[in-house]
């Protein structure tokens, strides 16, 4: 158990520091909300979203429990792993890395970024949903920008960012 989380740290580290990681406080106030979302697929393909791109797209609901507010929430959005869909390359090319080696880097407008692995998305894979949220109990985000990564069956929300503003795709190595 142990090798493996400090196999898991070591693989991280590098992923993290590269892209600009300054801090893990999820209470740190943003420097300005997310107003767009810049999905980058694994072979550096990319779509940026607006707010009313992510609308139009099919949501689902999940209902959580946030410790940090200790409230329960229900967040709207689109699954994760549909948003990959979007930049994925075709069937049979790109690289040959397992769901378990392959690491989105979610990075909000504060400088916060969080890894989550391709089976984080996936229903196969996991019993929660992996979603970017843009609403919250029924009303559009406000506070937490336009966009929020939500991971429903975390206890507590430390993988999630608010003020989102990007997913990037990207083989372990």
């Amino acid at each position: 158990m142990m090798k493996s989380v400090v196999l898991s740290c070591a693989l991280l580290a590098p992923l993290l520091s590269a892209a600009g990681q300054s801090g893990m406080a999820m209470n740190k106030p943003a420097t300005q909300p997310s107003t767009s979302l810049t999905v980058t697929g694994i072979s550096g393909t990319t779509k940026t979203l607006s707010p009313a791109d992510l609308k139009a797209l099919p949501h689902v609901t999940v209902s959580v429990h946030n410790v940090h507010t200790n409230k329960d929430e229900s967040y709207s959005g689109v699954p994760v792993k549909d948003l990959l869909a979007l930049v994925a390359p075709a069937k049979g090319e790109g690289p040959k890395v397992s769901g378990n080696m392959t690491l989105i880097i979610a990075g909000a407008t504060d400088g916060f970024q969080v890894a989550i692995t391709l089976c984080d998305t996936n229903p196969e894979c996991r019993n929660g949903q992996s979603i970017v949220a843009d609403a919250l109990d029924g009303a559009a985000l406000a506070q937490d920008g336009a966009f929020k990564l939500v991971l429903s069956e975390d206890k507590r929300p430390a993988r999630w960012a608010r003020n989102l503003q990007s997913l990037t795709v990207k083989a372990a190595q």
